[in-house]
């Protein structure tokens, strides 16, 4: 039977997509959920899955080629076989054992469906992040009986695990039966491959709680800008001689032309970045407001806590995650700043949503950190890291570039100490952090002026004048640079 692949619905007002290249040809076998093609609109540029397991039977449109929503793009004869493979563990996944007294926690929805950076990439200038505590101690591992007998070595026919786990197996060439399942009835879970995988192929004892990818690296010093996880506009961290991370993929250089100028054709990303970023300045009256912040506070912070943290989590802290933390505390007290504009109307958005500008190999997109204002630190600095890995290898989910209400902008791990930065319309502000240098500065000592030098960095936030003034973003700033400010050695990191 065959199934026909349509071009899917990539936003809510996103009527068309193009086909940026296809990963497959005709006469490929596919498993469920392996990726087709890139495609790319003005809002995103993904992977598409296939829907169903089998082969290629007919590709019905080109590269490059730009369709509506709903045209059919390819045809797939379903695999008998392979569908009843993956069947048995999806229903597997979704029947909760009768012997067990306490259901396998679902996996966390956005750090789950995809393969993280591979742990050869990080290096001493990577800015990693821990899962936030919560979910660690809500992990099937943590909630299953301490008597239960660990189960026995499953075969490739019979072991337990979802089609996401089943890909991210199939990806590493792991070999199934050397994998305990420490969830519910001894399925495999995601942790389980992973601790896996970062043993070398040495598999953790299934009573224990699956241990976390580690970023291995020292941290650079923080008296300069520290790259960030995101390696791009969003995460900063101040940092010397700074080697981009490996997370960031800059452009390929380009031969400087002789003989005459050089023609170099727009990619479909580019085209679509020019698109909107070109409709946002013709349509949206910007203005901006900056601030200086001393980080001084935060700077200790991490040089007293970072080296246990990193101990204790494999990854180091962000100064990212410091400030989307104060960012999200702050915008409660602002709500029309985590708003949207809709013409007769402003939207305040109920949930704090906070996209990181993430600059990769091709462009610039927006991944989202969702419920921001739920996360501990750690669980923030988790997210960053995560998303910004992934947006470098076309890993993230549809819903991932979607629904954000607003952004924070890393400039300064390029050592820029200001910039203006285009708001991600339908959202109203975004904040830029620029470059933590030392600078001179008076402050009050025993009630007597002195200088000293202490860790400033500028904050630039761009905000839509139809929507906010001055006056309020002028107040949001000031909030946020105090919460920053007031930071201590004990503030907690979660």
């Amino acid at each position: 039977m065959a199934t026909t692949i349509k071009m899917p619905q990539l936003g809510e007002s996103v009527t068309e997509g193009t086909i940026e290249r296809w990963l497959v040809k005709e006469g490929d076998t596919v498993e469920q959920y392996d990726p087709l093609f890139e495609v790319v609109t003005d809002k995103v540029n993904a992977e598409v899955p296939a829907e169903v397991a089998g082969k290629i039977t007919k590709i019905m449109v080109a590269d490059g080629e730009t369709v509506q929503v709903g045209t059919p793009l390819a045809e797939i004869e379903t695999n008998g076989a392979a569908a009843a493979e993956e069947a048995p563990a999806e229903e597997a996944a979704a029947e909760p054992p009768a012997a067990e007294g306490v259901a396998e926690q679902p996996e966390p929805a956005v750090a789950r469906e995809a393969e993280p950076a591979p742990a050869g990439e990080a290096n001493g200038d990577q800015e990693a992040a821990a899962e936030p505590l919560e979910q660690a101690s809500a992990s099937p591992a943590a909630v299953a009986p301490a008597d239960a007998a660990p189960p026995s070595s499953p075969s490739n026919g019979s072991v337990r695990m979802t089609p996401a786990v089943r890909r991210l197996v199939r990806e590493h060439k792991v070999d199934i039966a050397q994998l305990h399942g420490s969830g519910a009835g001894g399925r495999v879970t995601r942790d389980d491959v992973l601790a896996f995988i970062e043993k070398g192929g040495e598999q953790a004892p299934a009573s224990a709680a699956p241990e976390l990818p580690a970023a291995s690296a020292e941290a650079a010093p923080v008296a300069e800008p520290v790259p960030p996880p995101t390696a791009s506009a969003p995460v900063a961290e101040p940092a010397a001689a700074a080697s981009p991370p490996p997370t960031y993929r800059p452009p390929a250089q380009m031969a400087a032309p002789s003989g005459g100028d050089v023609e170099v054709p727009l990619s479909q990303m580019r085209k679509a970045i020019a698109r909107k970023m070109t409709q946002v300045k013709q349509t949206v009256p910007h203005a901006y407001t900056v601030v200086e912040v001393d980080m001084t506070n935060v700077v200790r912070w991490r040089e007293a806590n970072n080296a246990a943290f990193r101990a204790r989590e494999g990854a180091s802290l962000s100064y990212v995650a410091a400030v989307v933390k104060a960012v999200t505390e702050t915008l409660r007290q602002h709500p029309t700043l985590n708003s949207q504009f809709a013409e007769e109307k402003i939207i305040l958005k109920h949930e704090l949503n906070i996209g990181i500008a993430v600059a990769v190999e091709n462009g610039l997109i927006v991944p989202v950190i969702r419920n921001a204002d739920q996360l501990s630190i750690s669980g923030v600095n988790q997210r960053i890291r995560d998303l910004s890995a992934r947006a470098n290898t076309n890993k993230l989910r549809l819903d991932e570039l979607q629904g954000g209400t607003f952004t924070v902008n890393n400039t300064g791990w390029f050592g820029s100490v200001s910039s203006m930065p285009i708001i991600n319309a339908p959202e109203v502000a975004i904040l830029s952090m620029e470059a933590i240098v030392k600078r001179p500065a008076v402050i009050e000592v025993d009630g007597s002026d002195v200088i000293a030098v202490r860790e400033i960095m500028n904050m630039t936030c761009s905000f839509d004048h139809r929507v906010l003034d001055g006056a309020q973003v002028g107040a949001f700033l000031a909030d946020v640079r105090k919460r920053l400010e007031g930071w201590s050695r004990e503030t907690p990191i979660g």
